[in-house]
């Protein structure tokens, strides 16, 4: 599935190449998504990422717009007419907004995913230190079992192979890491080589910090739980309750009733703010595994 995912997105990047003129006169202006890109392990230039973009918001306001203007020529209403054309910008500008933020979503993604798994990466690599192991060979130890932090192992692995020093091949990832907390670690590795400090003593220290930032994000964690449970209370559960009777009430005094339109409308509204709700909840969450 992700190789279709990948071919697909290639293919779409060769025919953007029609925008490539106009990304380049954008791209000056749009210069912090070369780290999303790198951070999101995306091989493209800023040129080539905004083409595709122009490409994919054009290919798909185009879309929109056609299917409008049959939806108009079937029922010959001109308000679908006008929609139609109002709906190009707008369309257009929520795809380019769309795209251009995806690959800050795939790195913050991969930063998740890598902060959950290195405490326990970085203590494996301490128990091998401590047993005598060289550096490159507690890395190739580590690149199978952790996930995210494993594939950036396996790269430093590759790049020391292919002849890069192992001081150059830590900073390479240092760079392409989305992970503020795998950088940090790493640049205490890298000082302690330079310097020829012991590493198992900046590696006792990080994976000591690690625990301690852990407890920390759990205890800020159950913190924000208290407020964002007061408001769910009061907008799941109190606001629709004595709303709903009042209404009851209003329209008994009125002599009208509540129509099957508004109970849907409220309920569909309640289930769309326990869908966000949710969402924010998981975002909150520590990334720890037990």
């Amino acid at each position: 599935m992700v190789k279709v995912k990948n071919n697909l997105e290639r293919k779409l990047m060769r025919k953007s190449r029609i925008f490539y003129k106009y990304a380049k006169k954008i791209a000056p202006y749009l210069q912090g998504i070369k780290v999303d890109l790198i951070h999101a392990k995306k091989r493209y230039s800023v040129e080539e990422y905004i083409a595709y973009a122009l490409y994919s918001a054009v290919k798909s306001s185009v879309m929109i717009f056609f299917t409008l203007f049959f939806m108009w020529f079937i029922l010959k209403d001109i308000i679908i007419l006008k929609i139609a054309f109002a709906s190009i910008p707008l369309f257009f500008l929520m795809m380019m907004y769309t795209i251009l933020a995806k690959p800050n979503i795939m790195a913050k993604r991969r930063a998740r995913q890598m902060d959950g798994e290195l405490p326990y990466a970085m203590r494996h690599l301490l128990v091998e230190i401590r047993s005598g192991i060289p550096i490159y060979e507690g890395l190739v130890n580590i690149s199978e079992g952790y996930g995210a932090v494993s594939q950036e192992f396996k790269e430093v692995v590759s790049q020391i192979n292919g002849g890069k020093s192992e001081i150059e091949a830590i900073e390479d990832s240092i760079l392409r890491s989305p992970s503020a907390s795998y950088r940090k670690s790493f640049w205490q590795i890298l000082n302690a080589m330079k310097t020829g400090t012991t590493l198992e003593i900046a590696l006792s220290n990080i994976v000591e910090n690690m625990l301690k930032e852990q407890l920390l994000s759990i205890k800020k964690y159950g913190q924000e739980l208290n407020p964002l449970t007061l408001m769910y209370m009061l907008f799941a559960v109190i606001v629709p309750s004595l709303g709903i009777t009042f209404l009851t009430i209003l329209t008994t005094f009125v002599g009208g009733r509540i129509s099957s339109t508004i109970l849907y409308s409220i309920l569909f509204v309640l289930f769309i703010f326990q869908i966000m709700f949710l969402n924010v909840i998981k975002t909150r969450r520590p990334v720890i595994q037990i």
